[in-house]
């Protein structure tokens, strides 16, 4: 985000393209201030747009994707700042709510971090890219605290914000399922590894990985089969193969980890979703095989051999940020040109470039969010009509929390998987404080039924 990026950001609204973006905008934003669904839409639509960015190598030429996909893709960072934009502008119309403590403390952890980046970049980097960056955590913070904190008022709110990260895996897996039938080249070219319309198969991983639990909780929240449970199912089912193609072993990791923590202590369940799995896996899987994917996708078996290889990719990298640390122990690493670079570990990050300074915030804040993830088990044991509310919360944390030891998206500014992962944390604060309030109003009047949503 320099000045390469705001000339972006104002070529994009002279387009016509960037003029009906925003009078589309300026409706959903009329319509969002009547509308809670329209609300938790705009949040969706800013983080599939945080998503999207082009493949970066002086060497390799991206090919274009199909229409319209080519298009939205370029002005991805722009258009997720205007949805930003009118996101906040609908959080500042928020009416108040009986909540008192909307931002976790894990995020206010994270806000250190981030000031430390930005006196850092200040000093010693671009001051213009330090205060763009800034004022766009910043206004993240502020949304996340006047817009969704202030919206998960009750029950139906809560289920509002998972189906607003399970609408993301959903308008990914329908853009890039139509990309994929017409032309798999376009998204598959980086080492035959599937990207989609991300900047590379890491970050589709991640965020394919991240919608796993929502997917899984819309899928619960019906028990009987109707259309949304088809679609559910069907978006979880192209979810996994996409990220078998992606070829990252973290992202696979990342859903293994989600689905073990979703159904933790529900052993039919996770027979059903073994058996899933497996079927899904002897039905995908032969498409790996390098004979039909040549023919068919351009997927070669090397995407496949990934997932069994041993090799530690990030080895020198997390060596060398070790030793950037022990070396500027304090502050950590001179800033070398204009911002901060990150390598494949968000807490090696950190200290590599940050030092103790830093590093001790970021620290808290991952033990404030494994508290967080505490509280809401011992929750979801004791009140079992929020079993599946604080499961989804604890399967996408612990996921990116696994997620962030390979790959540095906890220091991102506006990305999907740091918008993902402080909803996950806001998420999990309004059912930590409904818990204690419903506590109170128990202890007050005996005749309250605690196996019941407080604010239904």
């Amino acid at each position: 985000m320099n000045k390469t990026f705001i000339d972006q950001l104002i070529t994009f609204l002279a387009t016509p393209a960037g003029l009906i973006g925003v009078v589309i905008g300026a409706l959903m934003l009329l319509k969002a201030t009547s509308s809670r669904q329209t609300s938790w839409l705009m949040f969706s639509l800013c983080c599939f747009a945080s998503s999207l960015n082009i493949f970066a190598d002086r060497f390799v030429k991206t090919p274009p994707l199909l229409f319209p996909l080519q298009q939205i893709r370029a002005s991805g960072r722009p258009l997720a700042i205007v949805l930003l934009i009118l996101l906040v502008l609908l959080a500042i119309q928020t009416q108040g709510t009986w909540r008192r403590w909307v931002i976790p403390k894990p995020i206010k952890y994270l806000m250190f971090v981030q000031f430390v980046i930005f006196f850092k970049t200040v000093v010693y980097g671009s001051l213009e890219f330090a205060f763009i960056s800034a004022m766009t955590f910043g206004g993240i913070v502020f949304m996340l605290q006047r817009g969704p904190g202030q919206w998960l008022q009750d029950d139906e709110n809560f289920r509002l914000a998972v189906k607003s990260i399970a609408v993301v895996g959903l308008i990914f897996v329908v853009a890039n399922t139509y990309q994929y039938i017409l032309n798999p080249y376009a998204i598959t070219f980086v080492h035959s590894r599937f990207l989609g319309t991300t900047g590379n198969p890491q970050h589709a991983a991640v965020l394919l990985a991240a919608t796993i639990p929502c997917l899984m909780f819309s899928i619960q929240s019906h028990p009987r089969w109707n259309f949304f449970k088809f679609l559910w199912l069907v978006t979880l089912l192209i979810v996994v193969y996409f990220l078998l193609l992606t070829g990252s072993r973290t992202g696979l990791l990342m859903g293994i980890v989600s689905i073990l923590l979703f159904f933790r202590n529900n052993g039919g369940a996770w027979f059903r979703v073994i058996l899933f799995i497996g079927i899904s896996a002897a039905l995908l899987l032969p498409f790996l095989e390098p004979d039909s994917l040549a023919t068919s996708s351009g997927i070669d078996s090397s995407v496949s051999a990934r997932f069994a290889s041993t090799e530690n990719s990030r080895e020198s990298a997390w060596y060398w940020m070790w030793n950037s640390f022990t070396n500027n122990i304090l502050f950590g690493e001179p800033l070398r040109g204009d911002r901060m670079g990150h390598g494949e570990n968000s807490w090696l990050s950190a200290a590599a470039n940050l030092g103790l300074t830093g590093l001790i915030p970021m620290l808290l804040m991952g033990w404030e969010s494994i508290k967080l993830i505490w509280q809401l088990n011992q929750l979801g044991n004791r009140q079992k009509y929020y079993f599946f509310q604080t499961s989804v919360v604890i399967a996408g944390l612990g996921s990116m929390l696994v997620g962030s030891v390979f790959e540095a998206f906890l220091l991102g500014n506006i990305t999907f998987s740091l918008l993902v992962f402080l909803m996950y944390l806001v998420m999990g604060a309004y059912l930590v404080e409904v818990d204690r309030v419903r506590t109170y109003y128990a202890s007050v009047e005996p005749e309250y039924p605690d196996d019941v949503g407080l604010y239904q």
